[in-house]
């Protein structure tokens, strides 16, 4: 529920209640309720609720095994990312499982010589296999950690710009656990020189049950490639 702060009380009320009233609507106005992930370098932003906390950057820099020195809008290659649970945790964004809400956002420069291979099919392919020919393959790999697919959307993103991309949502079983969700837009520029990664994940219940708070999120994720 939205609390709008006002001026004044309603005089009918007894004096205590009014006191109340005011101190109530003086929390609630107190309190933000979203914050703003920006990289202004590379214009791209993303607004989450105010109470899902970030991941160590360190610690998720290592998950995905980069070095520490390999990340940062210096280096090539910007990545934040934010939790719902109590006790934020990058094996919420890779592991197993996620029991609340897990988002990663990221910028990455592409190598030159790279440039020429970015295709639709390589964005839906960037965190999991979600294209039919990247599915075929893992389906080949006895120790490919990713089972019961489910494909629910996919689209083609034309937002204009210089960018093009796709948003795709599915489902996987990860490691033999629980299903998960995964609502995931990926943005490769005009020269293919920049990758925008966006993706949050949850299990299919808490998917379910916090669909629009997620929806939300993924509403919010921009990207403006020009100035």
């Amino acid at each position: 529920m939205t609390v709008r702060c006002r001026r004044g009380v309603r005089e009918r009320a007894p004096g205590w209640v009014g006191a109340l009233a005011v101190l109530a609507m003086l929390a609630g106005c107190g309190a933000p309720e979203y914050t703003y992930v920006t990289n202004s370098a590379d214009r791209t932003y993303l607004r989450i609720p105010h109470s899902w906390q970030p991941i160590d950057e360190r610690a998720l820099g290592e998950a995905i095994g980069l070095d520490p020195a390999e990340h940062g809008e210096q280096s090539g290659f910007w990545l934040e990312g934010y939790d719902a649970d109590a006790a934020p945790s990058p094996d919420h964004l890779l592991g197993q499982h996620s029991p609340a809400p897990a988002v990663f956002i990221g910028v990455r420069d592409v190598p030159e010589l790279a440039r020429g291979q970015i295709s639709l099919d390589l964005l839906r392919d960037l965190f999991r296999p979600v294209s039919a020919a990247a599915r075929e393959e893992a389906e080949l790999n006895p120790m490919s950690p990713f089972s019961g697919f489910s494909l629910i959307s996919d689209e083609v993103l034309t937002p204009g710009d210089g960018l093009r991309g796709v948003h795709v949502v599915y489902k996987y079983r990860i490691s033999g656990g629980p299903s998960q969700v995964f609502d995931q837009i990926a943005y490769v520029n005009d020269d293919a020189s920049k990758l925008y990664m966006f993706y949050v994940r949850c299990s299919t219940e808490c998917y379910d049950q916090r669909k629009q708070e997620i929806a939300n999120v993924v509403s919010s994720f921009t990207v403006r490639e020009t100035a």
